[in-house]
């Protein structure tokens, strides 16, 4: 069942209560429809999708533009038939789930973020080929991540034999304000889904292999090892009181974060990853930088579905963010 907002003043844009999936017609967000809807469905909340109505440059190059191209009745009628044809399509998978419609005017990039400040999550497909080659970060998805609020969604297809082999859902753990954030919702989509959480801290070795060779006494990397997990097991004590039910793994690994994340993050093994949550900017990241580079990095070449969230205040007795 779903409620078509037509001229863009019926939707409660104030409402907490909704997962946004961003919609354009693309494969890439048909995924990101079906993952918010799984996710509003596990939640017991409405699904808002929404589509951002461009209106076609009026020049082209080298002939200037002249005039600013302006939406038309015509492009939002289809926007609305884009919208309801992508509802009626999720409702036959999910028949109960209530599902909204809305369409905005103006950029996507604008609409989506002005969309995140109200939703428990809000959703984009990832870019397809262009991810690999860096025209990525020049894209709705990677811009969304970086100025949006809450959590923002980079939605890949669900592992494949999902219903049998429940996989997990993993975070990475820096100690940031940031990583606490995410710790909450990674915690709140274990137990959603019933799987193990992985909780993935790392280490930088490489200073300490250097300094081996003129410390040898000094410097036990067994040691530091055992510091970082115990770390590991204070950023999770709260959140474990909060979610009994949810199992959880620690890895304690040595060296540079982005190649361990990007290892765990593929959709492939006996326990496939479902989800990778992460802060927006890690522990010493630039106040600069909306987003930091090892979620840049991540989120662009991951296997699986990646979480950026953003440091808002969580509510600890549900880990749900608001702003």
């Amino acid at each position: 069942m779903h409620k078509e907002d037509t001229n863009g003043d019926k939707m409660r844009d104030a409402a907490t209560d909704v997962v946004v999936a961003g919609i354009d017609g693309s494969p890439a967000a048909r995924i990101a429809a079906s993952w918010a809807a799984g996710d509003a469905q596990r939640r017991g909340v409405t699904l808002r999708l929404v589509h951002a109505v461009v209106a076609p440059p009026t020049g082209s190059y080298p002939e200037p533009t002249l005039f600013r191209p302006t939406v038309t009745d015509h492009l939002r009628s289809q926007a609305a038939i884009l919208l309801n044809r992508t509802a009626d399509l999720l409702a036959q998978d999910y028949p109960d789930l209530r599902i909204e419609t809305a369409h905005r005017d103006g950029a996507p990039v604008k609409v989506l973020i002005e969309q995140s400040r109200s939703a428990i999550a809000t959703v984009v497909g990832a870019d397809g080929e262009g991810r690999l080659t860096g025209v990525f970060f020049g894209s709705v998805a990677a811009r969304l991540a970086a100025h949006g609020h809450g959590c923002i969604v980079i939605a890949r297809a669900e592992p494949v034999g999902t219903a049998t082999q429940p996989g997990v859902v993993a975070v990475g753990v820096d100690g940031s304000a940031h990583s606490q954030a995410a710790i909450g919702f990674a915690y709140e989509q274990a137990a959603l889904r019933g799987v193990t959480l992985l909780a993935i801290h790392t280490w930088n070795d490489k200073p300490l292999s250097h300094a081996l060779g003129s410390y040898p006494l000094e410097i036990n990397p067994t040691s530091i090892d055992d510091q970082e997990h115990r770390l590991l097991e204070t950023e999770l004590a709260g959140w474990e009181q909060k979610y009994p039910e949810v199992p959880v793994r620690m890895r304690i690994l040595r060296g540079r974060p982005v190649p361990h994340l990007l290892r765990y993050a593929t959709p492939t093994g006996s326990q496939p990853v479902q989800l990778l949550v992460m802060g927006s900017r890690g522990r010493g990241g630039f106040s600069g930088l909306m987003l930091g580079s090892t979620s840049q990095a991540v989120m662009t070449h991951a296997g699986c579905s990646v979480a950026i969230v953003h440091g808002e205040h969580v509510n600890e007795s549900t880990g749900t963010i608001h702003h």
